[in-house]
């Protein structure tokens, strides 16, 4: 947080707030009082209202910007165009979690200034809190605009979305028309988007979908990504959505998404490819990582066709090395390894020298160990044998691709087992 969004007499005298003795303030009397009381919420609550006055004035009267409450243009999500350029004014942290599809976050608050908003919302009223936040608006109006029109080629439509299409939006299209940009609010904001998201998800139909089984290792995942090569509609990689390779270890080297993130990831697909042949997955649990598969979708896969791979162990442990080794080595893998001796049957004992064999740099023996004490033990039984139309050995998954399109391009040509 920048030294101006504390400010008062605190700020005014370029003195750290509780440096020294502190003054017979009853101010800060009233923050330590709370401080000892350790309220939470209380505690921000005295240092946002108490300690820092709020400046509900504009200082800016010359920017020609005056906040209204008329409607703006809007423009709902369905209506968006691939050409349009979509700016999400949340904050930082509202935007990761998820967003529109190629929207880029260009933050009116950050997640300070939001909680602050927030508190204001709650203790002094909503008039308060917009007024702060028009006034943090205000303070940055030159950076706001450069960032805005940085993102935005002349000849593109510009819109603006916030969580729910309200006061952000609104301003900040307000702000860009008085500053000469043509700009439009996206109606209903990220939940109008949300909601679109649901209503993807509980209808999408899969037609001719087939599941990529095998035991860990086999490289279902390469190959899905060898076939997405020449047909990326076909394919559905719920791995790639989720962030997450769907084991105890799967995060390792990648950042997991959140499920609202995930779900989006699964309804723009069926959104763009609704008509293809057929659909390839690799088969799931019902949850990848922490992320839980929609239950339509779920539905559609459990009894869908099955191409089965296989491979010799040395073969499966060559590939996972080759999928975790990371840029930094293998540290990333040994502080999973602790999830171990909660999730599995391994003692403390076996972890200890499995992280001995890594840091000696000797990963096929931890992976061949993982597979045999772990791994092929738990999941052979999910295995839906009756349903293998495919068995495939593996050597080099992409070596697949082509054999993999051709048996699902022309299903009555090839050879059921």
């Amino acid at each position: 947080m920048s030294s101006s969004s504390l400010s008062g007499s605190a700020e005014s005298t370029n003195a750290p707030l509780l440096r020294g003795k502190p003054r017979e303030d009853s101010r800060v009397v009233q923050f330590c009082s709370i401080l000892r009381a350790k309220s939470k919420s209380k505690l921000f609550e005295a240092l946002f209202r108490r300690i820092s006055p709020l400046d509900s004035g504009f200082e800016n009267p010359d920017l020609g910007f005056t906040p209204g409450s008329d409607p703006v243009p809007g423009v709902p999500y369905t209506d968006i165009e691939p050409n349009d350029v979509v700016i999400d004014v949340r904050s930082p942290s509202e935007y990761e979690v998820d967003h529109l599809p190629e929207a880029i976050n260009v933050p009116l608050l950050d997640d300070m200034e939001r909680s602050r908003v927030g508190i204001l919302y709650r203790t002094e009223g909503p008039l308060s809190a917009s007024n702060w936040a028009l006034s943090q608006l205000r303070s940055r109006f030159k950076w706001f605009l450069e960032q805005l029109l940085s993102k935005t080629p002349p000849q593109s439509r510009l819109l603006i979305c916030c969580a729910r299409g309200g006061d952000r939006s609104r301003h900040v299209v307000q702000f860009l028309i008085e500053n000469g940009r043509s700009s439009y609010q996206v109606v209903g904001g990220y939940w109008a988007y949300r909601v679109w998201v649901r209503k993807k998800l509980d209808e999408t139909n899969y037609p001719n979908l087939w599941v990529l089984d095998g035991l860990t290792g086999t490289g279902k995942t390469r190959l899905l990504h060898a076939i997405s090569k020449t047909r990326p509609g076909s394919v559905i990689d719920l791995e790639a959505y989720a962030q997450h390779r769907s084991s105890i270890l799967g995060d390792v080297g990648l950042n997991p998404c959140s499920q609202k993130s995930f779900e989006s990831s699964l309804a723009q697909h069926g959104h763009c490819f609704p008509n293809e042949k057929w659909y390839l997955v690799e088969a799931e649990s019902r949850k990848v990582g922490n992320r839980e598969i929609p239950t339509y979708f779920w539905d559609q896969m459990v009894p869908s066709p099955r191409i089965q791979l296989e491979s010799d162990v040395d073969t499966r442990a060559r590939i996972l090395v080759e999928e975790y080794r990371t840029p930094e080595g293998w540290e990333p893998l040994i502080k999973k390894l602790d999830d171990f001796a909660r999730f599995s049957d391994l003692s403390k004992e076996n972890i200890a020298d499995l992280v001995k064999d890594l840091r000696n740099d000797q990963p096929e023996s931890v992976v061949k160990y993982l597979l045999e004490h772990h791994y092929d033990s738990r999941y052979q039984h999910h295995m839906k044998i009756d349903s293998v139309k495919l068995k495939l050995i593996v050597q080099e998954p992409e070596d697949l691709a082509e054999q993999v399109i051709q048996f699902l391009d022309y299903p009555s040509k090839a050879h059921t087992l």
